[in-house]
């Protein structure tokens, strides 16, 4: 089955037959979004790959890392690849995901693919920034601020990194408080800047996050 917006393309098993709902979930959410990248539209329409078969999607995951449970959707190859609500009950870490967990997921990822299309200089990766504001902007309903005392190292070895997307989301809700969106767009545009500032960035977050004490 295929789904096809202004932005987007879904394809899906018949099955599922719940993804006219995730779309419109989508599509609220996609105007303010966009308006905080400061896009009009997407270079090109993205594919929305919805896996019923969690090997395939293992395999799909495996051309660019090692699969690990907790992984359920992904933008590794620039469009939004996702496992359906039965292929993620098939997994110990999302057994029992819902569907508004999982409208939040793929909210999650367009942000990621908003963010992608917002860098005129990627030569750089940061996936700890990306995060931040993913998880901010597209699902902060299933995210804590925490109090965490992560080294520099640790957080930009993201994806070895404990509590990964709570920490994320400190950061992102921090620098979304205290730094103009201006400057959030330039870290966007320029990963190479945010990068260059990440110490700084991250001692004022760990000194936050002692406040918050959660």
């Amino acid at each position: 089955m295929v789904i096809e917006k202004k932005n987007y393309i879904v394809e899906y098993d018949e099955s599922n037959s719940y993804m006219s709902d995730v779309c419109n979930y989508l599509d609220e959410k996609m105007d303010s979004i966009m308006n905080f990248f400061e896009l009009d539209n997407l270079k090109y329409k993205r594919k929305i790959v919805i896996y019923n078969d969690l090997e395939k999607y293992k395999n799909h995951i495996e051309q660019f890392f090692e699969y690990q449970d907790y992984m359920c959707a992904d933008t590794n190859d620039g469009n939004i690849n996702m496992l359906s609500l039965e292929a993620a009950h098939k997994t110990q870490e999302h057994k029992n995901m819902t569907l508004d967990f999982l409208k939040s997921v793929i909210t999650h990822e367009f942000v990621h693919i908003c963010h992608i299309d917002s860098e005129i200089d990627n030569s750089v990766e940061n996936v700890w920034f990306m995060e931040a504001l993913a998880t901010n902007l597209g699902n902060p309903e299933y995210r804590n601020e925490i109090t965490f005392d992560a080294s520099d190292k640790e957080i930009l070895d993201f994806h070895n990194l404990t509590d990964k997307y709570d920490i994320a989301y400190t950061i992102g809700k921090y620098m979304l408080n205290n730094y103009s969106h201006e400057k959030i767009l330039e870290y966007i545009r320029y990963p190479k800047k945010v990068l260059n500032d990440s110490s700084i960035i991250f001692d004022e977050v760990r000194k936050y996050s002692k406040k918050v004490g959660k």
